[in-house]
C-alpha cells in the first residue's frame, strides 16, 4: 500500500437509501470522500437486513443494483474507493435458514457472515443461533459484541466463541466511549485479551458515526502496537475478505 491508504472497514451503511445509513448518494460520497481521506481503501457495504420491520426490506437484486449504482457514482467522481458486498444480519429464529437458502450475503462472498443481535439478548440464546449458523458451513462475524448486555456483563461468552471459530468485529466509537461507559470498558478488556479480529467503524452518516477510521488506527498504535493495529484493521479484515483463516499466514 502507499501512503496512508491502509486500512480496511468491513462494516458501514454506506449504500444510499436502504436502511438507516446514507440518506443519498451525495451522503455515500461524502461518507466515501471521508474513508479515503482517512485511509480506509476498501468497504464493505454492509446494509441492515433481515430487521424484523425496523427497515423496509429489500431482496438482493435491489441491493446489487444500489451497489452498482453507487461504484458507479465513485468512478465518476474519481473516487479510487473498492466497494464490496455484504449484509448486517439481524439474527433472529429465521436467519439460519435465510442463510442456508442463500437469501442473505456474506462478507464479498466469502464464508463468513456479519451478525448481529438484539442488545439484550441472553448469550445461551446468542450461542444456540450461533451454532445453528455455524452448522450451515458458515462462519459468523459477530458485530460489535461491547454492545450488548450478555458480553458486558461477562466476556467470557466471547472466549467460548472465539474458541469455536468466531470472529469478533468490534466499533470504533466504543473505543472512544461513545456508546456508554459499558461498552467502552467491555471493549478495553476485549482489545486486552486479544480477542478481538477486526475494527471497523459501523458509519452511518457523513457527520456522526462517520467512516473516518485515522484516528483509531493512530489510537491503536499509541495504546497497543504498530503490530495489533495492523492486525485488526487491515490483516484479518483482508483474510476475511478473501475468505481465508484468520490464523493463515
Amino acid at each position: 500500500m502507499k501512503g496512508k491508504r491502509v486500512m480496511i472497514d468491513i462494516h458501514a451503511h454506506i449504500l444510499p437509501g436502504l436502511d438507516d445509513g446514507a440518506r443519498d448518494m451525495d451522503d455515500s460520497l461524502a461518507m466515501a470522500e471521508l474513508a479515503l481521506e482517512s485511509g480506509v481503501h476498501t468497504i464493505v457495504a454492509t446494509s441492515h437486513a433481515n430487521t424484523e420491520g425496523f427497515f423496509k426490506e429489500y431482496g438482493i437484486p435491489v441491493y446489487l443494483e444500489r451497489l452498482e449504482e453507487f461504484r458507479r457514482a465513485l468512478k465518476r467522481e474519481k473516487m479510487p474507493l473498492t466497494v464490496l458486498p455484504g449484509m448486517e444480519i439481524f439474527t433472529n429464529d429465521e436467519a439460519p435458514d435465510k442463510i442456508g437458502e442463500g437469501k442473505l450475503i456474506s462478507l464479498n462472498g466469502s464464508p463468513y457472515y456479519l451478525m448481529e443481535f438484539p442488545f439484550g439478548i441472553y448469550w445461551e440464546d446468542m450461542d444456540e443461533l450461533l451454532c445453528q449458523v455455524a452448522d450451515l458451513g458458515a462462519v459468523p462475524v459477530i458485530a460489535h459484541p461491547e454492545r450488548y448486555r450478555c458480553v458486558q456483563e461477562d466476556i467470557r461468552a466471547v472466549i467460548s466463541w472465539r474458541e469455536q471459530g468466531y470472529l469478533i468485529q468490534v466499533n470504533r466509537g466504543s473505543i472512544f466511549g461513545r456508546f456508554g461507559t459499558r461498552a467502552k470498558e467491555c471493549v478495553d478488556k476485549l482489545l486486552r485479551q486479544k480477542l478481538v479480529t477486526c475494527i471497523a467503524s459501523d458509519a452511518h452518516k457523513p457527520y456522526e458515526r462517520t467512516t473516518y477510521m485515522a484516528d483509531i488506527k493512530e489510537y491503536m498504535e499509541e495504546h497497543y502496537s504498530f503490530h495489533y493495529s495492523r492486525e485488526l484493521l487491515y490483516e484479518n479484515p483482508l483474510k476475511i475478505l478473501e475468505g481465508r483463516r484468520i490464523n493463515e499466514s
